[in-house]
């Protein structure tokens, strides 16, 4: 009989803890023997997180107020701030807390597809997804708005301090994360995030708010837990990354429509500029040909899997992927 497992998820009150925890909460059958997930964060997640839940643990308190962290065979480490300065802090401190685990854990970083830079193209210019062997490039960083330009930095800091762990003997890996779609989104700063919020609020009118062809490659929230444990899984002394998300391009302004048929609401788009795109798509050749994995939850199901959500003001999100 395969032993039993735990996973933490250090950093679990937005986006990604949330959707771990629904996907543990509606499986029967978890991968990788998985049976208890120890969420850490600082935030009171949901009002709705069922606490009891046997297969789970929530530690509400300031990572850097803990004397240790629970012992586990898997972490996702997704913990961040709005301060370089800070992120390397907590991320140090993690490396400590670690080093007193009796057995080395297997340790996913979640970084972004921000690394990779700008993704404005003109309409002459070829549109390219993003692959995990293309060099960072600072000159295409600093093409990006001075938010974004900040959040890349972050991240690429960060996945270098997490390659050095490899050089320790841990078995780590990294996840560039791109765009995705679910009910967790409610309260992303995304365009796809806003038009959620038109659907679980009622709105009659859906609003999109951009005028430049803007095109993602969604995947679904339970889809993303899936390629998250895998890769987690896969971990190794060698730290591989791996992009996650989904490889086929979606115009927003389709997306807004799509969202307008099922739901039967009135959408609003604004004039379009054809000669700019912002292109944000990954090639996820490396994840389909390594780890088999792939989208399994089209988009169109995605979006009426929405349909019952209830909307909640006091979900907490630091999506900003």
């Amino acid at each position: 009989m395969n032993q039993k497992k735990k996973l933490l998820v250090v950093g679990g009150s937005g986006f990604f803890g949330k959707s771990i925890f629904e996907y543990f909460k509606n499986k029967k059958q978890i991968k990788y023997n998985i049976n208890e997930i120890i969420l850490i964060s600082r935030s009171f997640i949901h009002k709705n997180f069922d606490i009891n839940f046997k297969k789970f643990k929530f530690i509400q308190k300031d990572f850097m107020k803990l004397k240790k962290i629970p012992e586990s065979d898997y972490i996702i480490y997704c913990l961040r701030s709005n301060s370089k300065r800070k992120s390397e802090k907590y991320v140090n401190y993690f490396f400590k807390l670690i080093k007193n685990y009796k057995k080395k854990p297997k340790i996913l970083f979640t970084s972004s597809g921000a690394v990779y830079g700008n993704r404005i193209f003109k309409q002459s210019e070829r549109k390219k997804k993003f692959s995990e062997n293309d060099p960072i490039n600072l000159k295409k960083i600093s093409k990006l708005d001075k938010k974004k330009m900040k959040y890349a930095l972050e991240k690429i800091h960060l996945e270098k301090k997490f390659h050095s762990l490899g050089k320790n003997n841990y078995k780590v890996s990294i996840a560039r994360c791109f765009n995705f779609i679910g009910k967790e989104m409610i309260h992303s700063n995304q365009a796809a995030g806003s038009l959620i919020q038109d659907i679980v609020k009622d709105k009659k009118t859906i609003k999109l708010n951009t005028s430049i062809n803007v095109y993602r490659g969604y995947l679904n929230a339970e889809d993303m837990v899936v390629w998250l444990l895998t890769i987690l899984n896969y971990s190794n002394y060698k730290c591989p990354i791996f992009n996650v998300g989904s490889s086929t391009p979606t115009n927003i302004r389709a997306l807004a429509k799509l969202i307008g048929k099922i739901y039967k609401k009135k959408i609003v788009l604004k004039k379009l500029n054809d000669k700019i795109f912002d292109y944000y798509v990954p090639s996820t050749t490396k994840a389909n040909r390594l780890l088999k994995l792939k989208t399994w939850i089209s988009l169109n199901k995605s979006v009426n899997l929405i349909r019952n959500y209830k909307y909640e003001k006091n979900f907490n999100s630091n999506t900003n992927i």
